[in-house]
């Protein structure tokens, strides 16, 4: 047989499947019947594999028949590229079969945002799972609360319970139009203290905002005329003209492409925050937590973009390396003990 008559796209998954199952039982009839097909498709799918290698894959004789020593070595590669196959094919047939509750805690803003907007395409990809979603700017007791996952936007993690970071998130000074006609634009963070400013109740920023310039902090005491613990109401308070708003960048994109609202003081950046998703157990993480973790992840890319979105599989990596550390550890420290009494008592 001449080398490259065929090639091995001409083979298809069902060839290799009939190679590898005529391996094994060393029969063409015996391998249709362990793969629940014709013999003669069994016969085609060896024709089709040989000519796409450019090999005999088998010695025939009219007594018996044997693997060739290139089938042989192609067998190994063959059952390797199957397995990874059937474990593919089984964690998407999983992943789309997860079924139960999943409850989260999210902030109003994000909430608002990027996931209620996206959470119907979510339960499409689960037809099985419910979700329960508590929108809520504290940080809950996820015990307690039987809460799976806590998405929060902080400085740094309010709790000592594991933390994955989606994001930096940045803030931006915004203010509609029709207010700067009416009260004209700040020029540096000391003018706002002739302005209406509109800060989060439940935040640094109620009294004090911080900005900086290059390589110069900067911050100012602000006395606000609006506090709420929800940004989509001072969101809409800032579009309508009731004054100087401090907040986050994803939640005000679309006003600023839209030109409802404009940016105040651009040179002057404000702290940004940071994104993370709390879950209560490092050791145990639900399938559905790893889907939905997935998911919010790639909505925090869209929404912020990919230089500011941290990597998410690298992080839940290592945090299945430290708990099998850790189980390990304790498994060990009872036999070292163990050890010890025994030479004690010799």
């Amino acid at each position: 047989m001449a080398p490259g008559e065929g090639t091995i796209n001409d083979a298809s998954i069902l060839s290799l499947r009939c190679f590898a199952a005529v391996v094994e039982t060393q029969n063409f009839s015996a391998a249709a019947r362990q793969l629940r097909v014709a013999p003669s498709s069994v016969t085609k799918g060896i024709q089709l594999l040989e000519r796409a290698v450019g090999v005999a894959l088998f010695h025939r004789t009219t007594r018996r028949m044997t693997v060739t020593e290139a089938g042989a070595r192609f067998y190994e590669q063959c059952v390797s590229i199957l397995t990874q196959l059937d474990s593919a094919t089984a964690a998407m047939a999983a992943e789309k079969a997860l079924g139960g509750n999943l409850r989260i805690t999210v902030p109003p803003s994000f909430a608002s945002a990027i996931l209620g907007p996206h959470l119907p395409a979510f339960l499409r990809l689960h037809p099985a799972m419910s979700i329960d979603v508590i929108v809520t700017s504290d940080t809950p007791d996820l015990i307690a609360g039987r809460i799976d996952v806590a998405v929060v936007v902080q400085d740094e993690p309010s709790t000592k319970l594991t933390h994955l970071m989606l994001a930096t998130c940045p803030r931006v000074l915004c203010a509609s139009p029709d207010y700067i006609g009416r009260h004209g634009m700040p020029r540096e963070p000391a003018d706002l203290v002739r302005h209406h400013c509109m800060s989060s109740r439940f935040s640094d920023l109620a009294e004090t905002w911080h900005f900086h310039r290059d390589d110069r902090q900067e911050s100012m005491r602000v006395s606000s005329t609006l506090l709420s613990s929800s940004g989509e109401l001072l969101r809409h308070a800032c579009i309508n003209g009731g004054g100087i708003a401090n907040l986050y960048s994803f939640h005000v994109r679309d006003d600023l492409e839209s030109g409802r609202l404009v940016r105040v003081l651009p040179d002057y950046v404000p702290r940004a925050k940071t994104i993370y998703a709390v879950i209560p157990h490092r050791q145990i993480l639900r399938p559905q937590t790893k889907a939905f973790l997935g998911f919010v992840s790639g909505l925090v890319a869209s929404a912020l973009g990919e230089e500011a979105t941290a990597s998410l599989a690298p992080q839940l990596e290592r945090m299945a390396v430290q708990s099998t550390s850790r189980r390990s550890g304790n498994r060990a420290g009872p036999d070292k003990a163990a050890k010890a009494r025994i030479e004690s008592r010799t």
